[in-house]
């Protein structure tokens, strides 16, 4: 694949080291916190998350994983829970993390060797559509922010097999919903940039956007991403003020999809805390808003992390969709196109097999008329959680961009709409 080199990168890597250094001395840091993971009752999960605040990482089938303090790990042996440590040390995976991100970038495939703050994925995003003009265009602003920021878009678009005043059918696709999840966005970010560098070269990709059209939104929630840059490295939702000192809401939890249900907390403090109302949040109201200005979609992406898992409908209840049999296919096929590829296991299931949720991005899509919606949860399994290394952003990628282009194809060999 061609690739193009970006010599405004190198000065913006020594800006940004730079503030990074400034940075420092505000950051929170996370000195003698562990991931364990534990078998919990509902009782008990509820508990630690609402009463104790603890830092729910991740789910499957009543096993957790939960950062805790010090402090916290005692709660939980009081409460006389057997657990396991998988991350022994929080902080030292964040300093590691933070230690190549002054590496210099020549070339686009050198983009996704380090991570990269908002400033830097808005650049990106606006650099690569420019330099595909035939086929790309950058929208700087589908919406902004609690603090003003600009949630920018990417479109793809070719005319090839296009016939006068028709549509072709439309793969929408988010990333970064949660702030802490940097693999997203840039998942996200590697699809958009092997589909252009390979359109016209590569025969599959060229077949896939010349019977699609895109849109990609590689980062949600602007203002939470830059807080886990500049201050909380594990911080989860938007930067909104809540009542009593709090801060954020799950956009996650926040979408229009039996809103308050399953999954969601009325506790402005929590994690999962649903916000005031469906679309309490500019974000979530930027993003459904831009998706129905191009309804009906065809399918749907919503991009998180970790856990390696394609989740399909539904979240909340579970009673199948009414073409629940070509959702689990599809799902499946994408695992196992994962698994031909790099040799990584994705579990393809219905979402409530994982855990109750409502108010999801994925759930909305599915509601609002795109039949084949899916939440994919990308690496790892619980050994880095969300402080994976930069070396595992190309091999997240690449297993993902085979994954879409199947899940392209099959759409159109199987259309619903």
């Amino acid at each position: 694949y061609q690739r193009r080199v970006r010599g405004t990168f190198q000065m913006k890597a020594l800006i940004i080291l730079l503030l990074l250094t400034v940075a420092l001395a505000q950051r929170l840091r996370f000195d003698g916190h562990k991931v364990i993971r534990a078998s919990l009752t509902a009782e008990q999960a509820h508990v630690l998350s609402e009463e104790h605040l603890m830092d729910f990482w991740s789910e499957w089938n009543g096993v957790y994983d939960i950062r805790v303090s010090p402090e916290q790990l005692k709660v939980i042996e009081d409460m006389r829970i057997l657990y396991q440590v998988y991350i022994p040390d929080v902080q030292a995976l964040i300093d590691i993390e933070r230690s190549d991100f002054k590496q210099p970038i020549e070339s686009n495939i050198d983009w996704f060797r380090v991570y990269h703050n908002y400033t830097e994925i808005y650049d990106y995003s606006e650099e690569l559509a420019n330099d595909y003009p035939e086929i790309a265009s950058f929208n700087p602003s589908i919406g902004t922010t609690i603090l003003g920021n600009k949630i920018p878009a990417i479109h793809i678009e070719s005319e090839l097999g296009r016939k006068p005043g028709d549509s072709k059918p439309l793969i929408f696709i988010t990333g970064g919903q949660h702030a802490r999840e940097w693999i997203s966005p840039h998942t996200v970010l590697f699809i958009v940039t092997q589909l252009l560098e390979a359109y016209g070269i590569d025969d599959t990709v060229t077949k896939v956007v010349n019977e699609f059209d895109f849109v990609f939104i590689p980062i949600v929630n602007p203002d939470g991403y830059e807080f886990t840059w500049t201050n909380n490295r594990l911080w989860r939702k938007n930067r909104r003020s809540n009542n009593g000192g709090t801060f954020g809401v799950d956009l996650n939890r926040n979408w229009d999809e039996k809103w308050g249900k399953a999954g969601a907390s009325t506790n402005p403090a929590s994690d999962t805390y649903m916000g005031t109302a469906p679309f309490s949040e500019p974000e979530t109201t930027a993003v459904s808003s831009y998706f129905n200005q191009y309804s009906p979609v065809a399918g749907a992406i919503d991009y998180h992390s970790y856990s390696q898992l394609v989740l399909r409908p539904y979240g909340d209840t579970f009673d199948p969709p009414p073409n629940d049999a070509d959702l689990k296919r599809l799902g499946d096929g994408i695992a196992e196109t994962i698994l031909k590829t790099s040799g990584v296991r994705y579990v393809s299931q219905k979402s409530i097999d994982l855990y109750p949720a409502s108010g999801t991005a994925s759930g909305w899509y599915y509601q609002e008329n795109s039949p084949y919606s899916y939440t994919i949860e990308l690496r790892d399994t619980g050994t880095y959680g969300f402080i994976l290394p930069e070396s595992q952003i190309i091999p997240t990628g690449t297993e993902n961009i085979a994954a879409f282009l199947y899940f392209c194809e099959f759409i159109k060999e199987n259309p619903k709409l």
